[in-house]
């Protein structure tokens, strides 16, 4: 736990250390869980119990610091540096995921395992997304593509245990649930004011996707507990609901 003097200490499994000790140690252990797959496992359940947890929890305070070592961690300056710097290089994006979730609350609802942002075009822009998180000291680790809205993956991972997810849209399942009848990816912009919004992260207004969009996103696979609460506050709190048939 932190003490008062003039050196600032940081309590891992039970051992006093000075931070730049603890760094090292918190990267050296989510290398071995992130490299060997029946540790990811214990550290999965660690991570949804803590993410679960009010703030003022027992067990936010006393297993967040493990949770945070086992699984990484995109806490609320990570994710402001990794924007401020697609921003400075004029990467257009939008935050998704989580971290949407809660910048569209406009507040941390819970502890997050890593930062989803929506490239726009992505095909043109990815590459100098992974250019600027690269420069960060973030490595690309694998590139998905799938059948879904959000159809092109890329996951970067850091050695301090920050994990980024560029993702892209498929705006022809957006124009069919969000535009006018027989609209097309290529009408987006008659359109687009209701895939987009506005959040708050920490002291700063960042561009994100909608809560309707979230909902829709979290309504295409099963979820585990801690999604659930996301989509329980995207209708609860925000009032999001899937569009309806006869509005399209």
């Amino acid at each position: 736990m932190p003490t008062k003097g003039s050196f600032q200490f940081v309590w891992i499994f039970g051992h006093v250390t000075r931070p730049t000790s603890g760094r090292r140690v918190a990267r050296a252990i989510y290398r071995l869980v992130r490299d060997n797959r029946l540790l990811r496992i214990p550290a999965g359940w660690l991570s949804r119990v803590v993410a679960l947890s009010p703030e003022s929890s027992p067990i936010r305070f006393f297993l967040g610091p493990l949770r945070d070592r086992l699984r990484g961690a995109m806490k609320t300056d990570d994710v402001l540096t990794v924007l401020s710097a697609l921003e400075a290089q004029d990467v257009p994006f939008a935050v998704a995921g989580g971290w949407g979730v809660d910048a569209l609350l406009e507040r941390q609802t819970r502890a997050h395992d890593d930062l989803d942002i929506v490239i726009d075009d992505y095909e043109h822009e990815v590459e100098r997304a992974i250019g600027v998180l690269g420069a960060m000291g973030f490595h690309l680790v694998a590139t998905h593509e799938r059948r879904a809205w959000m159809p092109k993956l890329s996951i970067l991972h850091h050695d301090a245990g920050q994990r980024v997810e560029l993702v892209s849209l498929n705006w022809q399942i957006l124009a069919r649930e969000f535009g006018p009848p027989g609209a097309v990816s290529a009408d987006r912009e008659s359109f687009e004011q209701r895939v987009f919004s506005r959040g708050l992260i920490g002291r700063r207004w960042v561009r994100c996707l909608s809560a309707e969009v979230q909902l829709l996103y979290h309504s295409s696979f099963e979820l585990g507990p801690t999604l659930e609460l996301d989509v329980k506050r995207l209708r609860d709190e925000l009032g999001a609901s899937l569009p309806q048939p006869e509005a399209m």
